[in-house]
């Protein structure tokens, strides 16, 4: 085979291989983008119910029920 060919090749190959690799942590970091997002929008309306309040937040993956002001229930947690 020809050296030029080779190169070519190999730079193709070395090309595509970085195309892909940007790729994927572009697509990672906007995933992770997006849920510093979600969270800042959720801690936002919490932020803004009054004491007592119930807020419940549904999504594919996961469902978060906060009660704002309420009694934290967490085990070693309690006062009274």
């Amino acid at each position: 085979m020809d050296p030029v060919t080779i190169a070519v090749t190999a730079g193709a190959a070395a090309g595509g291989y970085l195309l892909r690799l940007g790729y994927r942590w572009i697509k990672a970091r906007t995933e992770v983008r997006r849920a510093e997002l979600e969270q800042q929008g959720l801690s936002e309306r919490i932020r803004s119910l009054p004491p007592g309040s119930r807020l419940t937040e549904k999504s594919a993956d996961r469902e978060v029920d906060i009660t704002v002001g309420g009694i934290h229930l967490a085990a070693g947690n309690q006062e009274r």
